[in-house]
C-alpha cells in the first residue's frame, strides 16, 4: 500500500552506497540508453496531465493527475496527528479502549508521575465539544505523559499524541486544545481561502498553531503504478545543516569509494544534479537512474531538497522524492513503466506546481 512506503524510502542513492551487497556487472553496459517502444514521450506525458486536481497539503498547493492516489502521511502541529475521516462515531469506543490500557500504565510511572497529584490515568473534557484528553504513560519512560487528544468533528475522528514531561503537561494540553478549537473536516480536493494548515480529512485555521509543523503526502500515479512521488515541508526554528543534499551526495561518494562500492555507483547515470529554484524554494536537486544489483532492479530516483527559511511557515523545509520501478513496497521491484525523458518531464511538471497556497489578502 501507498501508506507504507510513500514516506519510507528517503534518499536512497545516500543508503545504497554504504550498504554491502554482491554486484552484478555482467549487465548490459548499453542499458543506459534503453528506448521505449509506446507512444512518444510527449504524447505520453501530455495524456498524463490532461486532467489534474489540485492537492492542499499544509500552506502549500501540488497539481497531480486526476486518476492519482494521494495518501496524507505523518503530520505534526507541533504534536503528531492522525485522521480517521468517517470514523467519527467511533470516539466513544476508542476512548474506552484507551482508558482499558491506563491500570497497566499506571504501574510504569516514576518521579512526578507516580505522585498522588499525578493526572495519570485521568480524562478530561477539551477546549471543545466532543473533544477527550486522557492522560498516561509514555512507553519511552516512565517519568514522561502519554496524553491523547480525541476530537470528532462532524463524521469525522481526529487523534493527536504527546508526550510531554511533567513539567510541561498543562503547556502542552493548551497546545492541544489550541488545535482542537481551530480544527473542521474538510473534503480531499478543497482548497480553503483563509491562513492555516491542510492535514487528511481537516484544516487547522491559525492563529492558533504552535510554531512547529511537519506534513507529508504521498502521490502514486494510476497510469504508471511504479512511479511514486513523496512531498514533505517542515518549518523549523534553526537551520539545520544537515538537511543539506549536495554535502550528502559528497559523502556518499566518498563512502562509496572507501567501502568497495565505486563500482556500481559509477553506473548510475546522472539525468540532472545542481541547484534549482522552485517556487521561493532554492535549493539542490539530484536526477538519477540507478542499475540493478543483485536484490533489486533497476529504477530511477530524484530529490530536490531546500533548507527553506527558519521560523518561516511559508517557506520550511521542502524535500521531494520520486521514484519508479516500485512494486509491493519494494524498490527495483519491477521494471520502470517510463523513460528517462518521460520521468524527467513529470517530475519537472509535479515539482514546478508546488506553491504557496492562496489566501485571503494575501
Amino acid at each position: 500500500m501507498l501508506k507504507i512506503h510513500a514516506f519510507r524510502y528517503r534518499y536512497v542513492i545516500l543508503a545504497t552506497t554504504v550498504a554491502a551487497f554482491s554486484l552484478d556487472l555482467s549487465a548490459d553496459p548499453d542499458q543506459n540508453a534503453r528506448k521505449t517502444d509506446v507512444l512518444p514521450i510527449s504524447a505520453r506525458v501530455k495524456r498524463l496531465f490532461t486532467e489534474t486536481k489540485t492537492i492542499c497539503v499544509g500552506r502549500f498547493l501540488i497539481d497531480v493527475p486526476q486518476k492519482s492516489e494521494v495518501v496524507y502521511g505523518p503530520t505534526s502541529l507541533p504534536w503528531p496527528i492522525i485522521a480517521y475521516p468517517g470514523k467519527g462515531n467511533s470516539i466513544d469506543k476508542i476512548v474506552a479502549e484507551r482508558l482499558s490500557e491506563l491500570a497497566e500504565e499506571k504501574d510504569w510511572a516514576i518521579g512526578p508521575l507516580a505522585d498522588e497529584d499525578s493526572s495519570v490515568g485521568k480524562i478530561v473534557n477539551g477546549a471543545v465539544p466532543n473533544q477527550k484528553i486522557i492522560f498516561g504513560v509514555s512507553k519511552e519512560s516512565g517519568g514522561i505523559y502519554r496524553i491523547d487528544s480525541y476530537i470528532k468533528v462532524d463524521s469525522d475522528l481526529f487523534i493527536q499524541k504527546a508526550n510531554p514531561i511533567s513539567s510541561r503537561k498543562d503547556e502542552t494540553v493548551r497546545e492541544l486544545n489550541a488545535i482542537a478549537a481551530s480544527l473542521r473536516s474538510r473534503d480531499e480536493l478543497e482548497v480553503p481561502t483563509q491562513p492555516g494548515v491542510c492535514i487528511e480529512a481537516g484544516f487547522v485555521s491559525d492563529p492558533n498553531i504552535a510554531g512547529y509543523e511537519a506534513l507529508n503526502i504521498g502521490v502514486r500515479l494510476a497510469e504508471f503504478p511504479d512511479v511514486h512521488l513523496a512531498v514533505s515541508v517542515t518549518k523549523k526554528d534553526v537551520l539545520v545543516e544537515s538537511d543539506a543534499l549536495e554535502p550528502r551526495l559528497r559523502q556518499a561518494e566518498e563512502i562509496a569509494s572507501r567501502s568497495g562500492n565505486a563500482a556500481w555507483y559509477s553506473h548510475i547515470k546522472t539525468l540532472r544534479r545542481g541547484g534549482r529554484v522552485i517556487g521561493k524554494w532554492h535549493g539542490f536537486e539530484i536526477l538519477a537512474w540507478k542499475p540493478a544489483q543483485a536484490e533489486e532492479g533497476e529504477s530511477h530516483e530524484f530529490v530536490f531538497v531546500s533548507q527553506g527559511e527558519p521560523k518561516n511557515s511559508l517557506l520550511p523545509v521542502l524535500e521531494v522524492e520520486f521514484h519508479t520501478g516500485i512494486k509491493e513496497n519494494r524498490l527495483g521491484g519491477t521494471k520502470p513503466s517510463v523513460s528517462d525523458d518521460e520521468a524527467v518531464a513529470i517530475w519537472d511538471k509535479l515539482t514546478a506546481s508546488i506553491r504557496v497556497r492562496p489566501t485571503d489578502g494575501q
